[in-house]
């Protein structure tokens, strides 16, 4: 089968700045369309016909859906002749032309469709991508104007860090109703991301500078926007290890924020925190150990 990245049909110069490439355009039956468009037909055959043959590698192709008038683009990556549909089906993959049909419907299907005369002009397949040719169109508005029509959210990102007995180890906040919390915080220096607010915030909260490669994400986080939290919110909560004795031992508290920090088994902590702050840490284990999904939603 020929090389995808072969070009049978030597390819036109550049077009100079300013022009437009070729269009060719080409209608399909409905069923051939939901093909291409589904990504699945990547080879179009054709009869060499003369306009056919103008046809060159990176110039683009227009198919239209004759049953709705839809359309939509590619670049031919390749165009090869050959004599016949006998020559072109035994050295083409024929389910990349039709991957519904067998070789010989597929052969009885051209042939109802061009009578002996249109076929001894020569075949041509012609093979593309899922590579656009036209531009996208413009946006409906500026960026700015976009980010202003949209609900705003805040983010967040946590370590999740236990004892060398798999227990997870919180930090009790002096804000508010005084949560249980996982080191980290919200996403408020310019050019972070949440891993490196999660890291940066831990060193913050616990004095502790944990050395992370690529931590697992264990848990994303979807927190409505109610009457005390104006904003939704987007947590990532990361994998941030086992901490050894010394260097539980090593923790010092920031009293701005936390006065004190705890190591207990689940069952402790959900005595201990309210149950909606419990149903965070409770889906952190269960996605840990594959028992349930990464993804929590919770309201204020």
């Amino acid at each position: 089968m020929p090389d995808d990245t072969q070009q049978a049909v030597p390819p036109v110069p550049s077009p100079a700045a300013g022009d437009e490439p070729p269009e060719h355009h080409m209608h399909l039956l409905g069923r051939y369309y939901r093909q291409v468009e589904a990504g699945r037909k990547t080879i179009e055959v054709r009869v060499a016909t003369p306009d056919r043959r103008t046809i060159r590698v990176g110039e683009t192709v227009v198919f239209h859906d004759r049953d709705t008038g839809r359309e939509l683009d590619v670049i031919a990556q390749r165009i090869t002749p050959y004599p016949s549909f006998d020559d072109l089906l035994r050295s083409e993959d024929t389910s990349r032309i039709n991957p519904d049909g067998s070789p010989d419907q597929l052969l009885a299907d051209l042939r109802g469709i061009y009578p002996p005369a249109e076929e001894a002009l020569g075949v041509l397949a012609l093979a593309f991508d899922h590579r656009p040719a036209r531009p996208g169109r413009p946006l409906p508005m500026p960026a700015e104007e976009y980010a202003q029509t949209v609900p705003h959210h805040t983010v967040y990102g946590c370590l999740y860090i236990r004892d060398e007995h798999d227990r997870p180890v919180q930090l009790r906040s002096v804000y508010g109703s005084r949560l249980w919390q996982f080191p980290g915080g919200n996403l408020d220096a310019p050019g972070e991301d949440p891993l490196q607010t999660a890291r940066r915030e831990t060193v913050e909260e616990t004095g502790l500078e944990l050395t992370l490669n690529t931590p697992t994400l264990l848990l994303t986080h979807f927190l409505h926007a109610g009457p005390r939290q104006p904003l939704n919110k987007v947590g990532l909560i990361f994998d941030g290890g086992r901490l050894t004795p010394d260097q539980l031992d090593r923790i010092r508290l920031d009293p701005a924020e936390h006065d004190m920090w705890a190591v207990h088994d689940l069952s402790t902590w959900q005595e201990l925190m309210a149950p909606r702050a419990f149903t965070r840490l409770d889906a952190i284990e269960r996605a840990r150990h594959g028992e349930g999904p990464a993804y929590l939603i919770t309201h204020t």
